[in-house]
């Protein structure tokens, strides 16, 4: 984990993401790199700096923009952090993705708006896209934690096979941060399993693809989202993890939709990791 991303369009929910990735770079010696994307009326790239004058209102913006990034690394750097800033032009989803891929990013850490979670465009990049087709982890964060700690985590799992190789990442990934993974499985009307069926399923799952112990933890809840967030709030966890898939036909945690309503129905921090294909 050495490169973490942080998406800013300088909002208050930015600067909790902001303010929480300083966190997690420090806990883990990690670099930020502070993404900023600024839309102009035309191909800014190619312009001379006499032709940027035609456009005082976008060059007053990125002059503006690119003193606020400054302002985050001089923040950064204070406190020993690693980091650099990036200001994009004309965003487009997939330029945020190849930027992800190209940079060799191991996080991404975001803010999101709203009590549901989302507008169509958050911090210069559509968030379900990020969350659906990012190839790393993403961080979400709504609200800043009263206390910054990261000690456990809600990991949510229906102990699928096809969702093996990446539990070994998201064990991976807690090792890395530091934190005590607690696997839940939300038993749901619609999914119902009797609880010596899920424990059988789920220490078969474990023995295969943990490498750690884990201790199995069941609750029952008519919807996923709840039996996740009142486990969480239950242990007092300080974050919650989740496999989410890039199509939204499948069952229970593989459909975006759960990720979704989680990050705009609770204040814990969550991680969306994108499940592998085979």
């Amino acid at each position: 984990m050495e490169k973490i991303l942080v998406p800013t369009d300088f909002s208050d929910c930015a600067k909790n993401a902001e303010k929480y990735a300083l966190f997690l770079a420090q806990k883990i010696g990690a670099e930020l790199v502070f993404l900023h994307v600024i839309n102009t009326p035309v191909d800014w790239s190619k312009l001379t700096k006499e032709q940027e004058n035609i456009f005082p209102d976008a060059k007053e913006a990125i002059s503006q923009s690119k003193q606020k990034l400054t302002e985050l690394l001089k923040q950064a750097e204070s406190i020993g952090i690693k980091c650099r800033k990036v200001l994009v032009f004309n965003n487009s989803n997939e330029k945020i993705h190849r930027f992800v891929e190209d940079e060799h990013i191991d996080m991404v850490v975001m803010g999101s708006h709203g009590i549901y979670g989302f507008k169509d465009y958050i911090l210069g990049t559509n968030t379900y896209s990020m969350l659906r087709n990012s190839i790393v982890p993403v961080f979400v964060v709504k609200n800043l934690p009263k206390k910054l700690q990261l000690e456990k985590l809600v990991f949510a799992t229906n102990f699928r096979e096809e969702t093996g190789q990446t539990f070994k990442i998201v064990e991976n990934l807690a090792e890395i941060l530091q934190v005590k993974l607690k696997i839940l499985y939300v038993n749901t009307p619609t999914y119902f399993l009797e609880t010596n069926d899920i424990m059988s399923i789920g220490k078969t799952f474990l023995s295969q693809y943990a490498n750690y112990e884990h201790e199995i933890n069941i609750i029952d809840a008519f919807k996923e989202e709840r039996g996740i967030i009142q486990y969480g709030e239950k242990i007092d966890a300080d974050g919650i993890a989740v496999i989410t898939s890039g199509k939204s036909d499948l069952k229970q945690y593989f459909s975006p939709s759960v990720t979704e309503n989680l990050i705009g129905l609770t204040e814990m921090p969550v991680i969306s990791i994108k499940i592998l294909k085979k």
